[in-house]
């Protein structure tokens, strides 16, 4: 409700400025450190006070757009782009060491996701399409909206890594949420402290040592009319792909046709599989390339609705 900033001096590299939180159920103070350059720090620290018991309390919200894209087809758009959004996937690395890759989607109802319970070591919404040909828009000019990645500090206790995705029918909504939802409540009366860092810009300060998801598409094959995924992952070194074998799963159905084809020319390999849904609305699809049942890519995850 409140801003104030503080005076840079001549020889500072940032600026700081502090908050006032004031709501009917919390209220609260907020610093922000900010260092501007190609990637856009800022160093958040804060503490909220509870006048009522909190139990959905939720830690560096950030929101985006996501409309469409080859990744979320839809049999009768009308739009001359091949891609519409300012970010395409939510990126994680978990407590655990684990890379996890969500492509965004626009669903048809409200969907919200959790992925994991531990807080991580970092996640964000990120644009990977740096192409004038992935948008096709000279006005929006997709290709250059920045990514943003949040590193936890102090105070993220266990919880869940919440997605939000909002049904939209253009590209003026943001209807991706992404946060941190914290276990426990804050009973009345009770205070939290926590910190964290954003870092603004054209790539997350933190990329996966293993092999990154590229790009996803999704349509139907013609030998089966089953549903087909094609994942592209990223490798640097093309003789890698002599001993990775792909591991795909699903939460309802089969899974079937699972290929794993080298590209050499691009540094890429493609994985592809065909899902029979066998009468299920929803199916989460996991993917990932391993060797020696070690991973080696980036896990990909995908919520597939039939409706």
């Amino acid at each position: 409700t409140e801003f104030w900033s503080q005076t840079p001096g001549l020889f500072d590299q940032s600026f700081v400025f502090h908050a006032l939180l004031d709501g009917p159920s919390v209220t609260g103070a907020y610093q922000f450190r900010v260092a501007p350059g190609s990637s856009t720090i800022v160093d958040i620290d804060a503490v909220i006070y509870a006048r009522k018991e909190l139990r959905q309390v939720g830690l560096a919200p950030i929101t985006s757009m996501f409309q469409f894209s080859p990744h979320d087809p839809e049999a009768d758009r009308l739009d001359f782009r091949p891609g519409v959004h300012d970010s395409e996937g939510l990126s994680a690395r978990l407590s655990n060491g684990e890379w996890i890759w969500r492509p965004l989607r626009n669903p048809s109802t409200l969907q919200i996701s959790s992925f994991a319970t531990k807080a991580p070591q970092g996640f964000g919404l990120m644009q990977r399409a740096r192409e004038f040909e992935d948008f096709q828009d000279i006005e929006a000019q997709y290709e250059t909206r920045p990514s943003v990645w949040v590193t936890p500090g102090k105070g993220w206790d266990n919880g869940e890594l919440i997605l939000v995705e909002i049904p939209t029918p253009n590209e003026y909504n943001d209807n991706i949420i992404n946060y941190w939802q914290l276990k426990d409540p804050i009973p009345a009366g009770g205070e939290h402290a926590f910190s964290y860092r954003l870092n603004w810009g054209m790539d997350a300060p933190f990329r996966p040592a293993l092999a990154p998801v590229h790009a996803t598409r999704t349509g139907i094959s013609e030998a089966t009319g089953r549903r087909i995924f094609v994942i592209d992952f990223d490798v640097n070194r093309p003789e890698d792909l002599a001993d990775m074998k792909p591991s795909v799963s699903t939460s309802s159905g089969k899974v079937y046709n699972v290929s794993l084809t080298p590209d050499p020319r691009h540094k890429r390999a493609r994985l592809s599989f065909e899902l029979d849904s066998e009468g299920a609305t929803t199916s989460e699809l996991r993917a990932v390339l391993a060797r020696i049942h070690e991973p080696v890519s980036e896990t990909w995850l995908y919520r597939w609705r039939t409706t």
